[in-house]
């Protein structure tokens, strides 16, 4: 499916760019969570070797996947949704519906962009590690805290595309004359 890109000019496309970006790191994530656990499985039950660390290494590339791949969710509806309420009610408010989920996704974002430098620092202080692998609990922040920051953004542009929707429709209807 492609999206939809004939609006929103320079920034859109930039941001759009950058969320395909993270999102294609988290594919490359994805494909090496499931080569290291493949490939464990395949050593520790044909020769008896199994891969130290594995759990610490497919718990550190599912930070990747999870948050890289967040932001370009939001910005293409790409969500598992419920769709119970939009056989009930008509298009403008499932639109107006719409609008209010993503000023709460926003405030949500914003309060975890808020708060979650505060243990990201403490890891970094305490120099938090993985229990087998000595992987710093404080890089694992970074992939966090760029996932949410790039979410923010991605949200924001998708609620401002939806109120330029919603006017462009008002302003439609004003212009009609009446027949």
């Amino acid at each position: 499916m492609r999206p939809d890109t004939h609006t929103g000019g320079r920034l859109y496309l930039w941001i759009r760019r950058a969320l395909r970006f993270l999102t294609l790191l988290a594919g490359v994530a994805l494909a090496l969570m499931m080569f290291v656990t493949v490939t464990d499985v395949l050593l520790r039950n044909l020769f008896g070797i199994p891969i130290l660390g594995t759990y610490d290494i497919i718990e550190t590339l599912m930070v990747f996947v999870v948050f890289l791949g967040i932001g370009e969710a939001f910005l293409d509806d790409a969500h598992i949704t419920v769709d119970v309420v939009d056989h009930f009610v008509d298009g403008r408010t499932l639109h107006m519906l719409k609008i209010i989920a993503l000023v709460f996704a926003a405030v949500f974002l914003a309060l975890l962009l808020r708060f979650m430098p505060i243990p990201a620092w403490e890891a970094y202080v305490y120099a938090d590690r993985k229990p087998d692998l000595p992987i710093l609990l404080a890089w694992l922040w970074i992939p966090c805290l760029l996932g949410i920051f790039a979410a923010f953004w991605a949200v924001l542009l998708k609620l401002y595309r939806l109120i330029r929707h919603l006017e462009g429709d008002r302003s439609a209807t004003m212009t009609r004359s009446p027949e």
